[in-house]
């Protein structure tokens, strides 16, 4: 019996440029960005959305480009300089430091 789930890199990637809309519209929604498919269809496709901040537009093109970066790199080795650099497109001009792991400690304030 041939097992259909398991892909190529090419079959992978294919997929992955296929969906790529839904997936920044999903991962946009988990981060609390009240956008529609459409809307993000359209900022995908170069216009702007009057109804949204920038912030929020930057979000969602900041998703794809560390979708594009991830796919252009697929076979490139799983290591934490690739992560950063995924979080680095990720949170570009959203968080105080983007790219980089944490270097403060945590505090726990349960008592």
């Amino acid at each position: 019996m041939k097992n259909k789930y398991k892909l190529t890199i090419e079959q992978n990637i294919f997929l992955a440029k296929r969906n790529l809309v839904d997936n920044i519209y999903t991962n946009a929604r988990m981060e609390g960005i009240n956008v529609t498919f459409p809307q993000t269809k359209t900022i995908l496709d170069g216009v702007n959305v009057p109804n949204l901040k920038i912030d929020e537009i930057q979000c969602i093109l900041n998703l794809r480009d560390a979708w594009k970066y991830l796919i252009n790199n697929i076979t490139s080795e799983f290591t934490l300089n690739f992560i950063c650099k995924i979080n680095e497109l990720v949170a570009r001009n959203e968080s105080i430091e983007w790219g980089s792991l944490r270097k403060r400690k945590c505090s726990n304030n349960r008592n």
